[in-house]
């Protein structure tokens, strides 16, 4: 069975909820509208994941 990569589906599950909308009746709002503090800590959180993700796939490359 192969291996799959988590934190690939981490950063992008993160980056993805940063720039998450919803939509009613007043219009398209941003879905962190009075919590800022939320997309600042996901944003921290892919950027970390990015970093393992770098890191794990230029091990598995290396290995080969």
């Amino acid at each position: 069975m192969r291996k799959r990569n988590l934190f690939m589906s981490a950063t992008l599950m993160c980056s993805f909820f940063i720039i998450a909308f919803h939509f009613d009746q007043d219009g398209v709002q941003w879905f962190w509208t009075g919590m800022e503090i939320v997309p600042l800590i996901l944003g921290i959180s892919a950027i970390a994941m990015g970093i393992l993700w770098f890191l794990a796939s230029k091990n598995k490359t290396k290995k080969v």
